[in-house]
């Protein structure tokens, strides 16, 4: 065997199985009795409340296909009224026939349902739009559906011979010339044409709100349509607020939401339910809460609900360490979003030290004129810039207890970075600033994988000590490095472990004679945490290679070698 394949060998190991969408891959589980349906709900303090009259928001759901008949969507059917079903013409010329709820961009005509006998393939749709029109309910209770409208559209052909969405972008075209107020794409994966990226642009420069899937590939970044600024990239969180072992994550993340047993409708009947699990449900969810939002506050523009929605999430950072900064704002909180569109006098109150991006507003006579941004986690440093190049006034920057920037506000219209993991920020309150002023802000994160080692380092010495270079912190995820060890010709190499703490059977230290991480050149592979053998080489090379997954990590190992 080649060392190509079997490297490729033990990447296969250590993947999960994926998809070229966001889908599960986990089969979904029925709905019991005995489960918290509702535990999403509580968990985004949704509470009931009155929409203002007259208030209808359209939410385009964007998917494989759609029990139309199925009790928590039926209701809630978008019909174009301009359209007369049935005869088979383009009544009100927008170029698709007899769409009077959603149309098969796939197939080219107005039935967006399950072709018959694939319900268990065909599940997504009716399941997304089910969180939706569940979370939705919940805040306004039994008349939600004069306030939401799912218009269904399905992008996926009935011959189809997997579930990829391969016209998912023709959904996203459709939903904007039919007017829609939000667009859920829970899913993602493969790349986007120029083409493509024109769609999304002009929907975003339009006002529409497109909530995306991260995706399900447990990697360091965030697949299209999330990966397209502007629209809002959503990765998967339990009832614990931990990230989904599964879940994409990254500086594009702006938000995490439940991705982890979520109750939706499931189509083999019109009373089924089923909990799933990864970012398409937590894409679900936040389109929910943008549509809990948008009826709240009709008038409000796309930035104003995503402001809302970003500057007043929790932080997730203390249970995610190894992750922060990646995961966005944190989690949604409903009802302190709703206060802040509510309330625009009142929204420098929402300011978290511990998030790691948002906005910071100062209110002249009215708000603190000094703040202090500490997030959980490491981090290489802020990114600060003010809103508008207006403002009038003098600000000073702090790193920890450092000056490192005092002078005009309106030098800071490119930006500052300040190195580090804590800031001050402090208005000059004396001189004569703007009434008020508003500040955005980002970490700017650490890449774990070359955390503590990167590539290949070569040791040439006769005896030593190797360690992870951790050090009392635990290792990295995602990582992959390599130690090369060289004593003198004519002699082998002696290792022994003094400790070793790693994941079990997934995050492994492989042991090699010589350079190459040939399969015939194996040595030994270790995990866990009782101490290995005594080994000893062939030739006076080793290479140690030292893989994690995205999961959990351990405090590492230290191991001696000597030549023989």
């Amino acid at each position: 065997m080649n060392n190509k394949r079997f490297v490729y060998g033990i990447i296969a190991f250590f993947a999960i199985q994926i998809c070229t969408t966001a889908y599960s891959t986990v089969p979904p589980q029925p709905g019991g009795t005995n489960v918290n349906k509702q535990w999403v709900e509580q968990f985004l303090n949704v509470a009931k409340q009155k929409a203002p009259k007259g208030s209808i928001v359209k939410v385009a759901v964007i998917d494989d296909g759609f029990r139309l008949t199925h009790k928590a969507i039926k209701d809630y059917l978008w019909v174009n009224e301009k359209e007369i079903f049935g005869n088979h013409k383009d009544d009100d010329m927008n170029g698709y026939i007899d769409d009077v709820s959603g149309f098969d961009v796939s197939d080219g005509d107005h039935d967006v349902s399950i072709p018959l006998g694939k319900e268990a393939a065909y599940y997504h749709g009716t399941y997304v739009a089910g969180i939706i029109t569940s979370l939705f309910e919940a805040s306004y209770g039994t008349n939600a559906h004069n306030h939401l409208k799912i218009i269904p559209i399905k992008v996926l052909s009935d011959r189809a011979r997997n579930t990829y969405l391969a016209d998912g972008y023709k959904g996203i075209r459709y939903a904007c010339e039919m007017g829609a107020d939000i667009i859920c794409c829970a899913w993602s994966g493969g790349a986007a044409s120029e083409e493509d990226k024109a769609v999304i642009n002009k929907a975003i420069q339009n006002g529409t709100i497109i909530v995306a899937s991260a995706g399900n590939f447990a990697s360091v970044k965030a697949e299209y349509p999330s990966a397209y600024p502007g629209v809002i990239s959503v990765a998967a969180i339990d009832s614990c607020m931990k990230k989904n072992y599964r879940s994409n994550f990254g500086e594009r993340v702006d938000i995490s939401a439940p991705g982890v047993s979520v109750y939706g409708g499931y189509p083999q009947a019109d009373n089924s339910y089923i909990f799933d699990d990864g970012t398409s449900p937590a894409a679900a969810v936040v389109t929910g809460v943008m549509a809990i939002l948008k009826a709240s506050a009709p008038k409000a523009s796309a930035m104003e609900l995503r402001e809302a929605l970003f500057n007043t999430a929790t932080p997730i950072e203390h249970q995610n360490l190894s992750h922060s900064g990646k995961l966005g704002a944190g989690k949604p909180h409903v009802a302190n979003a709703l206060a802040y569109l509510a309330n625009p006098g009142e929204r420098h109150q929402y300011f978290d030290p511990l998030r790691p991006e948002g906005k910071i507003i100062y209110k002249k006579g009215k708000s603190k004129s000094r703040w202090e941004i500490n997030p959980n986690g490491s981090y290489k440093g802020i990114v600060l810039y003010p809103a508008s190049t207006r403002y009038k006034g003098d600000i000073e920057l702090y790193s920890c207890d450092s000056l490192v920037f005092s002078g005009t506000i309106g030098n800071l219209a490119k930006g500052c970075r300040i190195p580090g993991n804590r800031f001050g920020i402090a208005m000059k309150t004396k001189q004569s600033h703007s009434r008020t002023i508003e500040l955005n802000y980002s970490m700017q994160t650490i890449d774990s994988t070359t955390l503590y080692c990167s590539e290949t380092q070569e040791i040439i010495a006769d005896e030593g000590i190797l360690t992870d270079n951790s050090g009392m912190d635990n290792y990295a995820n995602n990582c992959s490095c390599k130690w090369l060890v060289k004593v003198p010709q004519g002699k082998r190499i002696q290792i022994e472990f003094e400790e070793i703490d790693t994941q079990p059977n997934i995050d492994f230290i492989w042991i090699f004679d010589g350079q190459a991480t040939l399969q015939e050149n194996l040595i030994a592979k270790f995990s866990g945490i009782n101490t290995p053998p005594v080994i000893t080489s062939t030739t006076n090379q080793i290479l140690l290679w030292f893989v994690t997954d995205d999961n959990t990590t351990g405090k590492g190992w230290r191991m001696r070698f000597k030549a023989l």
